[in-house]
């Protein structure tokens, strides 16, 4: 009985460990959903700044929520963004939660009805999920990212033959500091969709933002470097067209929304816990293997 019990117990701590191996979901915006009845305009909005060119700025913020504050139900979410035109006065005409049949988006778009011809635009923004605002029992404590999935629809008002290089990369918060990878995922694909884990995740690089001082990232000057993706506080998306020369042959400058946003990972146990469970393991072996000798 004693053999057999010693057996069981051990086998239930082993769990234990495999357990906090397993990655769960962190924070979902989930495909499908029905966050809204209607259109629903985020809890703060972009103003303009400046002419020509004419920037419309929504600042970043990490304590006042870019999400809906009522009439929704996902999950919170932070952020900010920025618009400019060299020649039309015209800001950011949707940022909100807008209502679709097959699921509701986090969309930006800038609408004008005379086109955008000759006006060289730009877009820069972040989208981020904090801690706080996670899956209960990931909501606190050392979490690491093992994953993140997306589906999204893009596109742009283009002069010609001119490409739209609407670009994203993953964003992170650990230590307080942010950070953007330097994976680059193809933003202007309409219904696109990416899924980022294993060894593309673990292989990345990433160089401090801060968005709180300039959401426009310079890729080209910043330092990328390897990190332990633990004691992640935040993650979310950065997207960005650095300046693309618009048209009247469409009235929108571009469309952006976000039909999900998923982020795994799993809780890293304290080293206090980790040392009582090794040496609770350590204690039953002893005792099974002084119970094989008498016996």
């Amino acid at each position: 009985m004693m053999k057999t019990s010693s057996y069981l117990l051990m086998g239930s701590l082993a769990a234990g460990f495999t357990l906090t191996a397993q990655a769960a979901v962190l924070v979902s915006y989930e495909t499908g959903n029905a966050y809204v009845s209607a259109d629903t305009t985020f809890n703060t909005t972009a103003t303009q700044t400046g002419s020509s060119p004419y920037t419309y700025v929504n600042a970043f913020s990490d304590t006042t929520q870019l999400s809906p504050a009522t009439d929704y139900t996902g999950p919170t979410f932070y952020g900010g963004y920025e618009f400019s035109s060299s020649t039309v006065a015209r800001g950011i005409t949707r940022q909100q939660i807008r209502n679709y049949a097959e699921g509701d988006q986090i969309y930006m778009q800038s609408f004008n009805s005379g086109g955008w011809l000759n006006s060289v635009l730009s877009l820069h923004g972040i989208y981020v999920f904090l801690q706080q605002d996670f899956n209960s029992g990931y909501n606190t404590g050392s979490i690491s990212l093992e994953g993140v999935s997306m589906i999204w629809d893009g596109y742009g008002n283009t002069a010609g033959s001119e490409s739209f290089d609407f670009e994203g990369r993953l964003a992170i918060q650990i230590n307080g500091t942010y950070y953007l990878s330097d994976l680059v995922i193809d933003l202007s694909q309409y219904n696109g969709n990416v899924d980022i884990s294993g060894t593309t995740l673990t292989n990345a690089k990433w160089a401090a933002y801060t968005p709180s001082a300039d959401l426009d990232f310079d890729a080209g000057s910043a330092s990328f470097i390897d990190l332990e993706l633990t004691s992640i506080t935040a993650v979310g998306i950065y997207f960005e067209e650095d300046g693309w020369n618009g048209t009247d042959a469409a009235n929108a400058a571009y469309g952006f929304g976000i039909e999900s946003f998923t982020a795994t990972g799993s809780v890293i146990p304290e080293p206090s816990q980790m040392g009582a469970l090794l040496g609770a393991v350590c204690l039953l072996s002893v005792l099974v293997a002084r119970r094989r000798t008498k016996s």
